[in-house]
């Protein structure tokens, strides 16, 4: 098994030369690159409208039951 790292210490990963895609998957992202990123945009901006990222403080319980499996 190969490793999807290069060995030269670099652990980025260079989508044209470290996948194996096609000229054509090649020419496909980039040709619906920016149309995503606005769709992403917008999804990311609805999140954060309906305050998505909001974190909220999850009350823990705890039961003195004991029990056994």
């Amino acid at each position: 098994m190969t490793s999807l790292v290069k060995k030269g210490g670099s652990k980025d990963l260079d989508l044209e030369n470290d996948l194996l895609f096609s000229s054509n998957d090649l020419a496909f992202t980039k040709k619906n690159n920016s149309q995503d990123a606005q769709d992403l945009e917008g999804y990311l901006n609805f999140l954060d409208d309906i305050d998505a990222f909001e974190s909220k403080k999850i009350k823990t319980e705890f039961y003195e039951a004991e029990f056994e499996l």
